[in-house]
């Protein structure tokens, strides 16, 4: 082995070489990683503004401007299908109000109040994560039946906050942490009380955490198909995912062109409030050091 060439590394090869070689297999596993993420959004998109009739009897990769379409999107005032978006809307929004309200009290009483047991009792709502939705959906069945909450979307949202708050919780709980408490003492010697101190001095200092959490809840709840499959048994009711799976159970015939339309339709709500709102979620999500 020359002077000027490094040893051999892990392969046996010089470092020059090796570095080429991880260079390029990172360049191709984030090219898989890209494809396998983005193949099934630009499959659905170009279906959905492709006639159906194409659709039914070809596969078409890169569809030209002369079967383009829009008749596809005409399935979203379907009153079926008008009936699955409103509910599932109500629901996600319902979920969302829940979730941001409790975790901020929750959150805010482990970060400023003492009690026993407060670090075991924080440990302990992880404990949720730890059960599938399916597992937790057929107790809450029998439950929700024998109570009346059964085929209600407030059973539903009730259901889905549970799920969803845990992280909330924590999250709102680590990011008061970091706002100094000298805050809310300057609100007290003006003569406010400690929940107009948490009102007006804390909630407003949590907006980028009350955005990642809403973002949380909302995703969860948009995109939900056990708890709705088994807690909302009638159609009047029932959300987005298990409607439509409903839907092609039921019709002889279901284009899928139509199906993607709904879809897609149905995919860019949460894309588009992620968007938005990215800078408020990387804020949400960076708990500064204490």
């Amino acid at each position: 082995m020359s002077q000027s060439e490094p040893p051999g590394g892990v392969f046996g090869l010089s470092y020059d070489s090796e570095m080429q070689f991880f260079e390029a297999a990172k360049l191709v596993s984030t090219a898989i990683i890209v494809l396998v993420g983005v193949w099934p959004i630009y499959w659905m998109t170009q279906l959905a503004f492709t006639q159906y009739e194409v659709v039914s009897n070809d596969i078409t990769f890169f569809p030209t401007p002369d079967i383009f379409t829009l008749d596809n999107f005409n399935i979203l005032t379907d009153p079926e299908m008008y009936t699955y978006i409103f509910n599932t809307t109500v629901v996600a929004i319902g979920t969302i109000v829940t979730v941001i309200i409790v975790s901020l009290v929750a959150g805010y009483g482990l970060a400023r109040l003492d009690f026993p047991q407060k670090e075991n009792f924080a440990r302990v709502l992880l404990i949720g994560y730890l059960f599938s939705p399916i597992v937790i959906g057929i107790p809450l069945y029998q439950i929700w039946r024998s109570i009346g909450l059964l085929g209600t979307r407030i059973g539903l949202i009730i259901a889905l906050s549970a799920i969803s708050m845990p992280f909330a919780v924590w999250l709102m709980w680590k990011y008061i942490m970091t706002i100094p408490e000298a805050h809310e003492e300057a609100a007290w010697v003006d003569g406010a009380s400690r929940w107009r101190g948490f009102r007006d001095v804390v909630v407003p200092q949590c907006r980028p955490a009350i955005i990642a959490a809403a973002l949380f809840a909302f995703a969860l709840a948009w995109n939900d198909f056990t708890f709705a499959q088994i807690l909302l048994p009638s159609t009047d009711t029932t959300t987005f995912a298990p409607g439509v799976l409903r839907e092609m159970n039921q019709s002889q015939f279901l284009p899928d062109a139509y199906l993607m339309a709904v879809s897609l339709a149905m995919t860019l709500p949460p894309l588009l409030f992620a968007y938005f709102m990215q800078s408020y979620l990387l804020k949400g999500f960076q708990v500064r050091a204490l």
